[in-house]
Order: structure tokens, then sequence, then C-alpha cells
């Protein structure tokens, strides 16, 4: 843009109060030439201060440029704000094109896309957002119709989830080291299958061939050791299956994968099967960096950008997405699990929509039970309720509990309010109860 149009963009942009507070929020001095670039910086300077803007007489007298006041059509609103779009867009896509080489040099490269994305994403913001008031019957009609929520197969938490999961929701649930998160995070993917939809199972752990025996025994209830004897009857249940549902992809990445790696599978992934995953699974989450650059020590950081980026990608592709993390050292033997026992940052928790935390001693595995805790629903009710349901050791599949536990059996029961008083049936004991852990061994 030659140095007369920038000029007449500045005039306009005095011009009107409407017009600059529409176009500030893209605008930076050093997209300008730089006889411009003291006045842009002076008038930013003055409507943040003053909120007004300056006056050409004092432009001058501060920065020795002279521009003049013009009248402002409705025509000449629309070109200027059109003009500036493009124009910043522009500036800020060439400084970035000419600030990512060095940092690709240093290896850097979630940065340099970063700065590619953020300047590909310049725009006015036109849309004045939901005037509430406005045609309700429209706006709650619309909100039922977009939230098309994805039911998990699983009665109770569907129950607690107000109906499923959403799209473009973060579901993370964790547990402590072998206690079942990929056996729970493959059960729910068949589960939405079944019901038709797609899923991408994305291992950052197992192989691709640990996690297609584990859907193998979901699927046909064969028990592994008799997959050579009985392999006909295996691949006839495999094929009739699928004749029924959705289509499930499993794609291994490395250990440390970034969050950007998803992204790029994703649209290869649409190129190839012309879609998107309706279920994202992400096999899981402490395995998986974000696409910056972040010291080891700054693992608050690290969480928080890398559960933001994968949240994200769902919002991006309209996907429900699925993780878990591990529990730290605290979780093994506390009474009562909590949000604070989530391994690395607490941020992974902050960014998720809903929170499960999967809880199966040693004798609940013995007996084929296993339970799901909510620590933190963002639209529904239900949270520390303990949701039992069975587990077979053979097929792997967890299912509904057809009959809940006898309340003869109960010691303990976690609190769904901070200040809940004692029951007078003495179900809930919080001051001498053996904990959540004793609970349900109790109740096997």
């Amino acid at each position: 843009m030659n140095n007369n149009k920038q000029k007449l963009l500045l005039q306009y942009l005095i011009s009107s109060g409407d017009l600059y507070a529409l176009c500030t929020s893209i605008i930076r001095p050093e997209y300008f030439a730089p006889e411009y670039r003291n006045a842009v910086k002076f008038i930013q300077d003055y409507h943040e201060e003053y909120n007004a803007l300056p006056t050409p007489e004092q432009i001058k007298a501060e920065t020795e440029t002279s521009l003049v006041k013009q009248e402002i059509k409705k025509d000449q609103f629309e070109y200027c704000a059109t003009e500036v779009e493009a124009f910043c867009k522009f500036q800020a896509f060439r400084a970035a094109i000419f600030a990512a080489p060095p940092l690709m040099d240093e290896g850097n490269y979630g940065k340099a896309e970063q700065l590619v994305r953020d300047a590909v994403t310049v725009s006015l913001q036109r849309e004045i957002g939901t005037v509430y008031f406005d045609n309700p019957q429209e706006r709650i009609k619309q909100r039922l119709k977009d939230k098309r929520l994805i039911p998990t197969g699983w009665k109770e938490l569907d129950r607690v989830l107000d109906g499923g999961i959403g799209r473009k929701e973060l579901l993370l649930f964790s547990a402590n080291s072998g206690v079942g998160k990929s056996i729970t995070m493959a059960n729910l993917g068949l589960n939405v299958l079944l019901q038709g939809y797609n899923v991408l199972y994305i291992t950052l752990e197992l192989s691709e061939e640990v996690v297609g025996q584990r859907y193998d025994l979901m699927v046909s209830g064969i028990s592994k050791f008799e997959h050579m004897a009985r392999l006909s009857e295996l691949v006839q249940k495999i094929e009739q299956t699928g004749q029924h549902c959705g289509e499930l992809v499993i794609k291994y990445m490395p250990s440390g994968s970034k969050t950007t790696a998803i992204k790029a599978y994703l649209k290869e992934l649409q190129l190839t099967r012309e879609y998107i995953p309706d279920v994202i699974i992400v096999d899981y989450i402490d395995n998986l960096d974000p696409s910056e650059q972040v010291p080891p020590e700054l693992i608050f950081l690290h969480d928080k950008l890398t559960s933001e980026q994968l949240r994200n990608i769902g919002v991006e592709y309209n996907s429900a997405v699925v993780t878990a993390s591990q529990q730290n050292r605290e979780a093994v033997d506390a009474p009562i699990i909590h949000q604070g026992h989530i391994a690395g940052g607490i941020s992974k928790i902050n960014s998720s929509d809903n929170h499960f935390t999967i809880i199966q001693t040693g004798p609940m595995k013995a007996k084929g039970s296993i339970a799901f805790m909510p620590l933190k629903t963002r639209n529904s009710l239900g949270l520390s309720e303990v949701l039992y349901h069975n587990w077979d050791r053979v097929s792997l599949r967890i299912t509904d509990e057809d009959k809940g536990p006898d309340p003869e059996k109960l010691t303990f029961v976690p609190r769904t309010k901070p200040n809940e008083p004692k029951s007078k049936s003495g179900l809930v004991d919080t001051e001498g109860g053996d904990g959540l852990l004793n609970l349900v061994d109790d109740l096997n």
C-alpha cells in the first residue's frame, strides 16, 4: 500500500470514533510507513489515555505529521474498514514470514507456526455478539440443536453428563497406574462406534497392534488365548460388527509428539478417508507436548498449553476429545480422590469440560467391578458420586451394573456438598470411615 493511501486511511480513522474503535485492535504502528509510525502510536496512546481521538492540530504538534479530518459517509466507513483489515493482515503475515526462519533454525517450529496462524486470523470483529433478549425462542432452539451430545453408552455417566459428551469439549479421565485408563477409553470408543459415530484412537504409548487386539477382545468376546484356534469365528464377528457401526482408525504417534502432529494427521485423514472423526481419543495427554517449546520445570504451563490446544482441536474440527492422565503418588493411599491428585499440572483439569477419576482396586478387579467418580462437570450435576460398572476380565468390556451396591455394605459415602450433615442412617462417615478405596472393596 502506497504512502498516500496510508495517509488517507489514517485521516478516515481520526474522523470517526466508531471507525477507529472497530479497527484499533488490529492496527500496529510498525505496519505503517516510517513517517506515519509516530502518529499512529500517538493516536493509540491518546485514545487509551483520554478515551477520545486527538485533533489534527495535536497530532501535528506531537509528531509533525499533517492529517486532515474527513467527512465519513457509510460507503467510506465500509471502504476504510475493509482496506485497513486487508492492510493489517498483509503486514502481519509479512512480519511473520520474516520472523519465522530464525525460529525454525532454533527448532522452535511451534512458535513459527503460531506467528503465521496469528497473522492469518487478523480480522475485524464485525459481529456484535448475542443480544440476549432478541428472539429467545430461536436462540434456545439453535442452542439445543447445536449441543448434539454423544452418549457414552454408560447410563450412569450419561445421566451425570446430562446426556453424553459434547462436541468441542474435552473429557478427561484420571487414575493410578495400571487401573484402566486405556481400557476405559477403548470401551468408550467402542460404545460410540456402535452408535454409528466415527472414532480416531491416537495412542502415544501402546502400539497399534496392542490397541487393535484389545478391540478384537471387546468386539468378539473371545479370549486372546483362543484367537488362533477360533480365528474364523473371530474374523466373522469383527466383520459383522463393522457392517453396523462407525469407522475406527487407530494411529500410533511417538511419545512426546506435539499437538500440531494431531492437527496435521486430521487433515491427512480428511483427505484420505473424506471425513472428520466425531470422537478423538488421545491415549494419553501426559505423553503429548504443546506446539511451543516449554522448559521442563514449567509443568503447569506445559500442561495448560497442551490441554488447551488439544481442546481447541475439538473446537476446530467439531469433535469430542477424550483423554486421560496419571494420578500422583498421594492418590494411591488417599481416602478420597480429588482434583489435586492429578499428576503434573492441575491446569489439565482447568482446561477440561468434564473430569472423572477411575477406581478399581485389586479386589474389585478380581470380582469384575470398576467405578467412575466425577470430579468436575461443567454443565451438569453429580460431583463425587461413585458410579459402579461391571468389568469382564476376558473381553475387557465395561458395562452398566444391573444391580446397585447393597446399602447394608456401605461404610463410607463421599459427600456431594461441602457442608452436608452426617446421615441419620450412618451411611456417611466422614469422621472415622476407612476411605473410598475401602468402601469399594467392601462393596465387592
